[in-house]
């Protein structure tokens, strides 16, 4: 995988060869990643971003999961989660 710094995209020749060779890109800003790039072809950029979001869904939901194994929160944790996500809800 190969990296781009977010200058870089100005160069949009480039950029473009790059990505249908490579097919992926991790941009980055002062060195940092932040974002990927991914080709896809023109036909299929609902279905691809469908799978993307899947993919990144699966991955937190592992995480969380690995997290709750490693360290499990108690009921007191759990019932102000609760709390806190009904406030922000407006029910009481």
């Amino acid at each position: 995988m190969s990296y781009l710094a977010v200058k870089d995209l100005k160069k949009t020749r480039s950029l473009r060869e790059r990505l249908e060779k490579e097919r992926e890109l991790v941009l980055t800003k002062d060195g940092q990643p932040f974002a990927l790039i991914i080709g896809i072809p023109p036909e299929n950029v609902e279905k691809s971003l469908a799978e993307i979001r899947r993919a990144m869904f699966s991955t937190a939901v592992m995480g969380a999961r690995e997290k709750a194994v490693s360290n499990p929160p108690g009921q007191g944790d759990i019932d102000d989660e609760i709390m806190t996500s009904r406030r922000n809800r407006g029910i009481k």
